[in-house]
């Protein structure tokens, strides 16, 4: 009759370790999510946590399923309390979401609204996230894995907020520029890092906005060259030369998409990453022009003043 009981309680303490297990997983995904943290330092402490926790784990696992009598004492209150965490950590890991998305979401709205009758943008900042995401989806595991998503959406939206401090008379200007104007339309990434540089949380986003003008030849703005660069810089490049190539502009006509992946064929390995510029080129057509179609959907609401 004992050993019964004894089982009954192997068999709670078994399903509480296996859901402090699931608890321990969640906290992972919840600790991996950058808008938690302020500072790196804050990113260490907490992995450092969760590495103690996972160590605390394994010891009462062992404890428990080697001493019967604490396993019967144990095993309702590991149940109780494994299941409470696990139910409070999981909400607030969906609630960090949906703070995430509908963030996303109003930023989304505010940029569509800047660039909507601004014939020289009219969704250019949309268009390059999409395009920015697609290029994120075909990178290979190895490379997606170095990049958090969340942040490279925001600084594929914020690429151009730093021209809002430049002159419109420039921005719209048909003819050749002045060096001295040349040189103030080259600093609107720096000027995105100077609207964003108070918020440490948006750091990393302003760092590879600053250099996306960069080229893999050193002759882009700072001068970096190839892995010096970012790589979510170069793929904001990428997306961002593809996009300003096929949109429609007062100085100059777009291309079709064959034209702008030849030109992009052109370029690389001198102002755009080779490597990139080759996974792009193997995205489908159709897949690519989906980017232009939801940007366009979008835009006839902004431009309407209909934001639903």
């Amino acid at each position: 009759m004992d050993k019964l009981v004894s089982s009954e309680y192997m068999i709670i303490a078994g399903i509480a370790l296996m859901i402090l297990n699931m608890f321990l997983s969640v906290l992972r995904l919840f600790l991996q999510h950058d808008a938690i943290y302020q500072s790196g330092k804050v990113k260490v402490i907490s992995n450092i946590f969760l590495l103690l926790l996972e160590s605390a784990f394994f010891v009462v696992s062992v404890i428990v399923f080697r001493n019967d009598e604490l396993t019967v004492f144990l095993a309702p209150t590991l149940l109780a309390s494994a299941s409470v965490f696990t139910v409070l950590l999981l909400w607030a890991f969906v609630k960090m979401r949906g703070i995430s998305n509908l963030s996303m979401e109003i930023l989304e709205r505010l940029v569509g609204v800047i660039e909507a009758g601004d014939e020289n943008l009219d969704g250019h900042s949309l268009h390059v996230q999409n395009l920015t995401m697609l290029i994120y989806d075909y990178l290979p595991f190895s490379i997606r894995v170095r990049i958090n998503p969340m942040n490279l959406q925001y600084a594929s939206l914020l690429l151009d907020i730093g021209k809002l401090g430049i002159p419109r008379s420039i921005i719209d200007k048909k003819g050749k520029l002045l060096p001295e104007e040349k040189e103030l339309i080259q600093r609107h990434p720096e000027i995105c890092v100077e609207i964003f540089e108070s918020l440490s949380s948006l750091r990393k986003i302003t760092y590879w906005i600053k250099y996306h003008h960069e080229r893999v030849d050193g002759n882009g703005y700072y001068h970096l060259k190839e892995k010096e660069i970012p790589l979510p810089s170069r793929i904001l490049a990428l997306a961002d030369t593809y996009s300003a190539i096929t949109m429609d502009r007062s100085y100059r006509p777009s291309l079709t998409h064959e034209n702008a992946i030849s030109e992009l064929r052109l370029v690389a390995g001198k102002q755009l990453d080779a490597q990139l510029v080759e996974i792009f080129c193997s995205i489908p057509k159709s897949k690519i022009a989906v980017c232009m179609d939801d940007v366009r959907n979008r835009m006839k609401k902004y431009q309407s003043g209909t934001f639903r």
